[in-house]
């Protein structure tokens, strides 16, 4: 990409300034491009081609993961949260699932969160043209690789129960499972791929550059402050619109360091991801597979839904720190009878946001309900692993995790407490969302009441979580917004 710019070394003026390169910010790059517009987009982290780690996780981790892999949230219980900071953002590092945002979910937010006019029919071009720039089509196990997620599958229509092929961003998939480092193969399309790459009217887009603060005047922004990272050196880039897209935790501390408390206890929404270690009864060398072919979608409308990641020897290792090396030797002596599954939820609790020294400060306790909540699920996709054929599962407990029985997994799950669950998030939303009520920073459009030339389109702006992989939703909610902009 010729347009990129590493190192600023100049104050710069544009019409258009967009903060961040994720999923939002890169509908807001295109569309502004295609209308050929004067439009700059920066990035905090560096430009890497998809398959530029090859696979290595610990060099991705330290290079395109924001602070090398994930932050803490400190509460009851104590959480990691993952996301993408380099040009593509967390398009780059998730599975590429493209979903379609539930209806249930956008009926549930026109009525109870106040927003008008991003209901199925009015996103419906939005979905197609995001589909079709990712290249988005459903997985199948057709090459017979996904063992794990065909079980599943299988053992779950036979019951009766949801469950269906995912909508993937890819060109192709040669199995190398290892999409949170980006796509070894090329084959996973992420933002930076299927749209900052081919742009009509090309846009400067700096890397490497952070925006330290937002500098106003009367009911309008200004420019901003932003620091070169290479050089330590601060400029300032002023414009006529400034959009935000810097993702669920940076944009709202970026807006309480700038601009005050005028955005009010800023909460974030999570999906909750528990991952379940399993060994089953013959070889399935899910090594060979790939993340998220299959899912149950059940109980997507209580807030669970269940997949297959398949088995990565480094990832099952992290995820299962707590056993000695002696346990772990024993489990990867069976390295083909391995795999690993995630049960997602999404619960009421939410993440809240403090600005402690321009540092974000992250807090979080679940509630009764939704540890009662994750419990259920737990119980019943254990149960439903012991019927697929696996002979042993492993929880993600702090101890007295590894099980042989449903009755065993049944007398410890009643027993859980909330700070012994091992859980990270990935998925982050909601955090500034918009609204017709007043009372909230964005408006209906997207617009800040506050300033009339500030705009956000990240995940920040969606109501509430949604269930399942939020990209698609950002995105298609990014377009509706860019549509209304003045």
């Amino acid at each position: 990409m010729k347009n990129i710019i590493r190192n600023l070394d100049k104050d710069l003026s544009c019409d258009f300034l967009i903060v961040g390169s994720g999923a939002g910010g890169s509908v807001a790059a295109s569309e502004l491009s295609a209308k050929g517009k004067d439009c700059i987009l920066v990035e905090e982290g560096d430009y890497f081609e998809i398959d530029h780690f090859k696979g290595s996780t610990k060099n991705s981790f330290l290079k395109v993961w924001r602070n090398s892999g994930f932050t803490p949230i400190i509460g009851n219980p104590n959480i990691a949260f993952g996301e993408g900071m380099c040009l593509g953002g967390s398009t780059y590092i998730n599975g590429g699932l493209i979903w379609r945002t539930p209806e249930h979910v956008l009926e549930t937010w026109e009525r109870e969160n106040k927003i008008e006019g991003y209901n199925l029919k009015n996103l419906e071009k939005h979905f197609k043209k995001i589909e079709t720039n990712l290249h988005v089509r459903v997985e199948n196990n057709s090459d017979g690789l996904n063992k794990d997620s065909q079980i599943i599958y299988d053992k779950a229509i036979e019951k009766n129960l949801k469950a269906l092929f995912v909508p993937r961003a890819i060109k192709h998939c040669f199995r190398h499972n290892n999409c949170s480092t980006g796509c070894s193969s090329k084959g996973k399309i992420s933002v930076l791929d299927g749209y900052l790459k081919d742009l009509k009217n090309k846009i400067k887009i700096i890397v490497n550059a952070k925006v330290s603060k937002i500098l106003t005047s009367g009911n309008k922004v200004k420019f901003i402050n932003i620091l070169n990272k290479n050089n330590n050196k601060t400029y300032k880039i002023s414009f006529n619109k400034l959009i935000l897209a810097c993702g669920a935790t940076q944009t709202p501390q970026l807006l309480r360091k700038s601009l005050g408390r005028i955005v009010g206890n800023t909460n974030m929404k999570i999906h909750l991801n528990l991952r379940i270690g399993a060994k089953y009864k013959e070889s399935i060398d899910s090594n060979k597979g790939t993340i998220f072919t299959t899912q149950i979608q059940e109980f997507l409308k209580e807030g669970a839904i269940f997949m297959s990641s398949n088995f990565n020897k480094s990832l099952f290792a992290s995820a299962n720190s707590k056993m000695s090396s002696e346990e772990m030797q024993s489990f990867l002596r069976d390295e083909d009878k391995l795999t690993n599954f995630v049960l997602q939820v999404a619960p009421k609790s939410h993440v809240k946001i403090n600005n402690y020294f321009d540092v974000p400060f992250l807090q979080f306790r679940l509630s009764d309900a939704d540890l009662m909540m994750i419990k259920k699920h737990l119980l019943f996709f254990s149960c439903f692993l012991f019927d697929c054929g696996f002979k042993q599962i492993v929880l993600p407990l702090q101890k007295g995790y590894k099980f042989n029985s449903y009755e065993a997994v049944k007398e410890r799950i009643e027993k859980i407490k909330k700070n012994e669950l091992e859980m990270i998030s990935v998925h982050g939303m909601s955090s500034v969302p918009i609204s017709k009520d007043k009372y909230y920073f964005f408006d209906n459009n997207g617009q800040s009441r506050k300033f009339d030339n500030l705009y956000c389109v990240d995940a920040s702006v969606l109501p509430s979580n949604i269930g399942e992989s939020p990209q698609g939703t950002i995105m298609a909610f990014a377009h509706e917004i860019m549509d209304r902009m003045n």
